[in-house]
């Protein structure tokens, strides 16, 4: 036997046996921050020390403080940008959610920071403010006054 037909023959085992092309290129971990089921943002690259992974559970964890905030609305989510073409922040009521750097923003399909912080801002937009805590009113039955 040959070895091109050895190499061609395991070339189409591999393809079988693992349900794809045997030369696949495994995907890069992905920190995906999510609420009620619905995606919010896909964070694709590292980003001061930290891992992709790491970092969407930083932000899972900045989110989840957010959201404890009272009466939050669409305007309170507001993004940041110094200059065109740089960074861009996401904050929710004057606290940081995340900055979008030019290679977070390349590898999620997006040239411009600002464009990919507007994208993500205008999903939580739709979402959070639905979701976050409402104040309560106060019934007069429940204050009482004392003689």
């Amino acid at each position: 036997m040959n070895i091109k037909r050895v190499l061609a023959t395991s070339g189409i085992l591999l393809t079988v046996l693992t349900g794809g092309p045997a030369l696949a290129v495994q995907q890069a971990p992905v920190g995906t921050v999510t609420y009620s089921g619905q995606i919010l943002m896909r964070i694709r690259t590292g980003a001061g020390g930290y891992t992709a992974e790491q970092r969407g559970a930083a932000v899972q964890d900045r989110l989840q403080n957010i959201l404890s905030t009272e009466n939050l609305t669409p305007e309170d989510i507001v993004v940041k940008q110094v200059r065109p073409y740089q960074d861009a922040s996401i904050y929710v009521r004057d606290r940081l959610l995340i900055t979008v750097d030019r290679k977070l923003a390349e590898t999620n399909g997006n040239n411009e920071p600002g464009a990919l912080a507007a994208q993500w801002a205008e999903r939580m937009r739709s979402i959070l403010p639905s979701v976050s805590v409402k104040q309560q009113p106060r019934s007069e039955s429940s204050t009482s006054t004392t003689p």
